[in-house]
């Protein structure tokens, strides 16, 4: 297939793209990114996206914060067994955004401003098909999916878990659409070199769901339903706020209705290529949850008995789970900010045949996750108690036995924690330069092919040779092996692609001479 001359340094061979005038004016397009210094244009890019990311994680940790003091370990338990099926809706929600948001990049610095468009435009169109179609099989088929993922608990009794989960997901499927506009295609006005504007809708979803959800369980104190209205209310005002963006003329591109109201094939297939590795990486994290939740379901129980616990032991793991991965979430978010701010850079420059800024880029973005990531592992290695006390009512049954477990799962599941920004911040770089297929190999790898293998065989084993109740500690072991074995992977496919971007540069540096020599010839005739 062909692509524009301009596209030589990129692997994005799915598209096929005849030149096309631009339909804005090239003085529109963000030509800064192919000549402002590196350092200045990563605080530019990374600085919105760390903050969106934190302001991100920090609404869903205090979701979970409000959750857990209203309704106890049960009702962080809950929310982490529903948690399988929202990601569910955010795969769907990356995949298309960010597909779309690679193409946009390239085409941006391919100066083809109304190819740009139309992939705008299917990606609102593929938000609305998907949105409509999980809406319809969530409501469909809500209590056997809950019970696939792991939720336990008579569904006659209001205050279990599976009751607890249900009543909230029932709520938060009903967002899927504005979610999907709100998570995804955010990222359109990032890649338009807007950093800030996409950092305003984040940070105005946030605040709206934080404030209604201390409004919703604690002034109107309705049940645990009330977490996931504020949610759906607050990526509906921010799916709003980008909505206007686009149809009032305030952005670069345009949602047009011409590219709205059809389906394109071809270009529909090369946004699931280019959202290939975000697809993956949530489905598998999907299957891992699912698959670990039934696990510390059977363990937990398994372990609580061994202890003699009046309360249910599976729920409690599972809860601890859900409290590891929200306090981890708090360190790793940043990086996957990090790694938003890197893509439109690279993907621009990648576009505009620029080897040696997509280089410069990714590395300068690694040493600043290590330094970051390292400062952050040292504290929540050092205060493990402080963070998990936040997830835990000091009324509550078994208090003492639950903090020392969330300790142990802290310090376990997250002593590589430092190791995941490397993973992060490849899988990013890859996506940018529309080399989905890499990235996607680093997930898939880490994720499906050594995490969950390990979940299941090592609660296995450590029930099996080290005593009744261990397999628990199984569960919390596999974690760091896995961010290792991914760190390698990552490390591997980095140094080889460093080498194929010096090698481009050699050619680049010896056509520009060549290009001088001719000039200074001419010049002497």
């Amino acid at each position: 297939m062909s692509v524009p001359a301009k596209s030589e340094s990129n692997d994005l061979s799915t598209v096929d793209v005849p030149s096309r005038p631009a339909k804005v004016p090239a003085a529109k397009n963000p030509e800064f990114m192919e000549s402002r210094s590196i350092p200045r244009l990563l605080v530019q890019f990374s600085t919105p996206a760390i903050i969106a990311s934190l302001v991100s994680v920090t609404y869903n940790l205090v979701a979970r914060i409000f959750v857990a003091q209203r309704f106890g370990m049960d009702g962080v338990a809950a929310v982490t067994v529903a948690f399988p099926v929202i990601v569910m809706f955010l795969a769907v929600a990356m995949t298309i955004g960010t597909g779309a948001t690679i193409i946009i990049s390239i085409r941006l610095g391919e100066r083809d401003n109304d190819k740009a468009e139309e992939a705008l435009g299917q990606a609102l169109f593929l938000s609305a098909i998907t949105a409509a179609l999980f809406i319809f099989f969530g409501q469909l088929f809500l209590e056997p999916i809950l019970r696939f993922v792991g939720a336990t608990g008579d569904a006659s009794d209001p205050n279990s878990v599976f009751s607890l989960a249900k009543s909230y997901l029932s709520v938060v499927i009903w967002g899927v659409f504005t979610q999907h506009i709100a998570y995804g295609v955010n990222n359109f006005v990032r890649a338009e070199g807007k950093p800030m504007i996409a950092m305003v809708s984040m940070l105005l979803s946030a605040v709206i769901n934080a404030i209604l959800d201390y409004y919703f369980l604690f002034v109107l104190r309705t049940g645990i339903w009330g977490a996931g209205l504020a949610n759906v209310i607050a990526c509906a005002v921010a799916a709003g706020w980008i909505c206007y963006l686009y149809f009032s003329g305030k952005t670069i591109l345009r949602w047009r209705w011409r590219y709205i109201s059809r389906f394109d094939w071809k270009l529909t297939k090369t946004i699931a290529v280019c959202g290939a590795v975000p697809f993956a990486t949530q489905v598998c994290s999907g299957v891992l949850q699912t698959t670990q939740n039934n696990l510390l379901g059977h363990y937990g129980d398994l372990y609580g008995a061994a202890r003699g616990y009046s309360f249910d032991g599976g729920d409690l793991a599972i809860g601890i789970m859900g409290t590891v991965v929200a306090i981890s979430s708090t360190i790793i978010m940043p990086f996957l900010g990090l790694g938003q701010g890197v893509q439109p850079i690279v993907g621009y420059n990648s576009g505009a045949g620029r080897p040696d800024r997509v280089l410069a880029t990714i590395k300068l973005a690694l040493k600043v996750a290590v330094v970051a990531a390292a400062i952050a592992w040292a504290f929540l290695m050092s205060y493990p108690e402080a963070a998990v006390k936040w997830f835990l009512r000091a009324s509550e049954e078994g208090y003492a036995e639950k903090l020392a477990l969330g300790v142990i799962a802290v310090r376990s599941v997250c002593v590589a924690l430092p190791l995941i920004a490397v993973n992060v911040l490849a899988s990013g770089y890859f996506q940018a330069q529309g080399r989905p297929i890499l990235a996607l190999m680093m997930t898939l790898v880490r994720q499906l092919f050594f995490l969950l293998p390990c979940l299941i065989v090592s609660t296995w084993l450590f029930e099996r040779f080290l005593g009744y109740g261990k397999g628990l500690n199984g569960c919390w072991f596999s974690f760091p092996a896995a961010d290792f074995v991914g760190f390698v992977v990552a490390v591997v496919f980095l140094r080889a692609d460093f080498k194929r971007l010096k090698a481009r540069m050699k050619e680049r540096e010896e056509k520009l001479r060549a290009a001088a020599n001719s000039n200074a010839i001419e010049d002497a005739r």
